[in-house]
């Protein structure tokens, strides 16, 4: 088992393996980017509200 493993760890990455792995890296980074921007917006949306309402308490004063 061991010397399969060694044997797998000595082999030259090729071109495909080192494409798949930077599409892997890429798609992983996008999604994550567009997580956080996705969040931002719903922040953003929060905030507005929150500046609304006191808007709305303070001309009620």
């Amino acid at each position: 088992m061991m010397k399969a493993i060694k044997n797998f760890m000595s082999k030259p990455i090729t071109y495909g393996a080192y494409f798949k792995y930077c599409a892997a890296c890429a798609s992983i980074g996008l999604a994550c980017c567009g997580w956080v921007y996705y969040k931002m917006s719903k922040l953003n949306n929060w905030v507005d509200a929150k500046d609304e309402e006191s808007n709305l308490e303070e001309d009620e004063i």
